[in-house]
């Protein structure tokens, strides 16, 4: 039969284990949390971006490009040619009275003239409005950038900042960890006094002994020595 010495000693043991593992349980459960929680933020940063290159690269079709050259054109071709206009054979200014043939060779003239210059200002409007179309290309995908790298810093400072998470998590069980220490150590001293034998003090009994009969004697008085 074991002695109480070892049994407590055993048992102090086992409860320090027990603690030590709550604690282990508990640290645990706080670092998958904050790993998850960093995970569902870097998920979000993933689907921002991914929408903001979407939203980026959206205009950048053949439709919509030539769609975009072709409404720049006209806008520029109007304000070219808004001011011009074709020519009648009596709005024709001449000298005295000039006969009608050279009213209207004139006329022909001044309207084939106005119609090359229409056609000029058409491709001048053309030519201007793709490199229009280039600039604002180059803007949308500038801003694109923008919006990654803000997106990107954001994700790279959150997970600066998982290590921090993971330091308070350590101390969840602290409180844990200090008594499961306590506990060990008692254990130990335990185990190690029901190695030698030792037993555990009682401080009483029935028949009014005690553990320390010693510290119940009255003390003897000291001899007085006489003078000579």
């Amino acid at each position: 039969m074991c002695d109480p010495v070892s049994i407590a000693g055993v048992a102090l043991t086992i409860g320090s284990t027990l603690l030590s593992q709550r604690a282990a349980q508990k640290v645990g459960k706080a670092r998958n949390s904050a790993n998850s929680a960093e995970a569902l933020r870097q998920e979000g940063f993933r689907r921002q971006q991914a929408a903001a290159f979407e939203d980026t690269s959206s205009g950048f079709n053949r439709k919509d490009q030539d769609a975009g050259i072709d409404t720049a054109a006209l806008a520029r071709e109007d304000s070219f040619t808004e001011n011009l206009q074709t020519f009648n054979p009596g709005d024709i200014p001449t000298a005295g009275s000039a006969p009608r043939i050279v009213q209207e060779n004139l006329a022909k003239e001044l309207n084939r003239s106005l119609g090359e210059g229409k056609g000029f200002a058409k491709r001048l409007a053309r030519f201007g409005a793709s490199g229009e179309n280039q600039f604002g290309n180059q803007v949308t995908l500038g801003r694109g950038a923008q919006e990654q790298a803000r997106l990107g810093s954001f994700s790279a400072g959150s997970s600066r900042i998982l290590p921090l998470d993971f330091q308070a998590a350590n101390q969840k069980g602290a409180g844990l960890r200090s008594a499961a220490d306590i506990t060990g150590a008692l254990g130990s001293v335990a185990n190690l006094a029901g190695a030698v034998g030792a037993k555990l003090p009682t401080f009483g009994s029935a028949t009014g002994t005690s553990a320390f009969p010693n510290l119940l004697r009255p003390t003897p008085p000291l001899p007085v020595r006489r003078p000579i």
